[in-house]
């Protein structure tokens, strides 16, 4: 059989390529499937006991953004450079990028954050014209008035001893340094607008709207439960935090997250919205949500940057654009303005492709029109 033969004068090029614009053609309408960023978890988060958004804190650190990293952390812990010195750090045994080289080391990271320059402005809810007293500055005491405050009260912590901290002025100074809590109070007491009185008097309650008491920043029938006793009763019946057994030093975690808590609860009885809620947060990543070999190994470092460098964002957007890059028809976009992936749906085909390259596993194809 004869080859075909071409007239020359035809010039065909040496590719296909359209010479005109193509968007008008809207391809999205062969679509079954349509990727859908789906953040999950990261079991870093999962683990930690004031569920704080760990990955999204290390990215920070690794844009070389130390201040809006503490920030994201303070939203959540009044005490990051506390909890980044005592914390037993649950989270760190649940890092993935251990299934690559090393785990991350998320408690100097922590820390880190927490020595960032000034302190962080979080939005403050206007007046609500309530007076609180919280009765005790051990750390629950101090996370419950910490995020009263933040909810718009006129919150006065009340401390019969001469420092601030509870269980807190008890750690060894190698690991947290007197200077150190003092600095940690004083921020916390100036983003939320708090205020502490020392060898305080019990006829400072009168006229209180609400007295909360932290139980457990005393020794049982030592003087200073006595001293709280008496402040208690000069004012309105008292909301008691207690934890069985109390806290150790290594769990300071979980008394903040029981301030917290009981900031909620004296919200209720003060008739105002809960001051904190938790954000739903999707299921746990895995390692197999992962593509391990998109990463390369890298030893643990010192420098804070380079170790926040090393997070996988297990399950979480960074915007590493691998996506965009291996989408065949240019549907994913970054918005650099809201700081998000975009899909173009008028001209997705849902192949998926950009879903298998996510090495996070981050988008997820779902049966959606």
């Amino acid at each position: 059989m004869a080859k075909k033969q071409i007239d020359s004068i035809m010039q065909l090029p040496v590719m296909p390529l359209t010479i005109e614009d193509m968007t008008w053609n809207k391809t999205g309408t062969w679509r079954l499937l349509t990727p859908v960023q789906q953040d999950k978890t990261a079991p870093c988060r999962a683990a930690c006991p004031l569920g704080q958004p760990v990955p999204q804190m290390i990215h920070q650190l690794a844009q070389g953004d130390p201040a809006a990293g503490l920030a994201l952390l303070m939203a959540y812990n009044p005490m990051p450079g506390v909890t980044g010195r005592l914390c037993y750090h649950p989270c760190q045994a649940k890092c993935l990028r251990k299934e690559l080289d090393q785990g991350i080391a998320i408690q100097n990271l922590e820390k880190s954050a927490s020595e960032a320059d000034g302190a962080p402005v979080l939005e403050r809810q206007a007046d609500t014209g309530k007076l609180v007293a919280v009765c005790g500055s051990g750390p629950a005491g101090l996370a419950a008035a910490y995020f009263l405050g933040l909810a718009g009260n006129t919150v006065t912590v009340l401390e019969p001893g001469e420092v601030a901290g509870g269980l807190l002025t008890q750690a060894k100074a190698g690991q947290l340094p007197p200077e150190v809590l003092a600095k940690e109070v004083e921020r916390l007491t100036q983003v939320a607008g708090v205020t502490i009185k020392t060898q305080a008097a019990p006829s400072f309650l009168a006229g209180m709207d609400l007295v909360l008491v932290d139980a457990g920043a005393y020794a049982p029938h030592s003087a200073e439960a006595q001293a709280v006793n008496a402040l208690a009763s000069g004012g309105p019946e008292p909301l008691v935090m207690d934890a069985d057994g109390g806290f150790k030093a290594s769990q300071v975690a979980h008394a903040l997250a029981l301030g917290r808590e009981a900031a909620n609860q004296a919200q209720a009885a003060l008739g105002l919205p809960a001051v904190f809620a938790q954000p739903e947060l999707g299921p746990v990543a895995t390692v197999d949500d992962l593509t391990l070999g998109f990463f390369a190994p890298a030893e643990v470092s010192e420098q804070a940057q380079e170790e926040a460098a090393r997070c996988l964002s297990c399950g979480t957007c960074n915007l590493c654009q691998q996506c965009a890059l291996s989408c065949p028809d240019a549907c994913c976009n970054l918005n650099e303005a809201g700081g998000t992936i975009e899909i173009d749906l008028y001209h997705c085909k849902g192949c998926g492709i950009c879903s298998y390259e996510c090495p996070r596993g981050a988008l997820v194809m779902e049966n959606q029109p």
